[in-house]
């Protein structure tokens, strides 16, 4: 049996990786979303249930939905079967190859649908 050479990275999946530091955002912002909530109703006065319940819907717009809008609007259009490449989902698709997950976007784009 030949000896196989290993090499740097050999034990290395880029594309798992970026999925799993996907879902550690995604549970990072459902956490702060979570204190929040329970902060809106469990607050010790009116004022803190008030601003808590303002945060959560802040925090739950601009961070939670926004972060996923680009993947949400691709792998719609993917299962609908239109063009990834083309205009309006192109934006989308040029978001989520730039981001920090971009080998996972990039996977999902390359996939084909069945």
């Amino acid at each position: 049996m030949p000896n196989k050479i290993r090499r740097l990275g050999d034990n290395q999946n880029p594309i798992e990786e970026a999925t799993v530091k996907l879902v550690k955002t995604i549970y990072k912002d459902l956490i702060v979303q979570k204190k929040y909530c329970e902060l809106s109703i469990y607050g010790k006065n009116k004022t803190i249930r008030d601003n808590n319940a303002v945060n959560s819907l802040t925090h739950l717009h601009n961070q939670v939905l926004n972060n996923l809008k680009s993947w949400n609007a691709v792998i719609k259009a993917k299962e609908n079967g239109a063009d990834v490449h083309s205009a309006p989902i192109k934006t989308h698709k040029l978001d989520i190859v730039a981001g920090a997950e971009h080998k996972f976007g990039q996977y999902i784009i390359d996939k084909e649908n069945k």
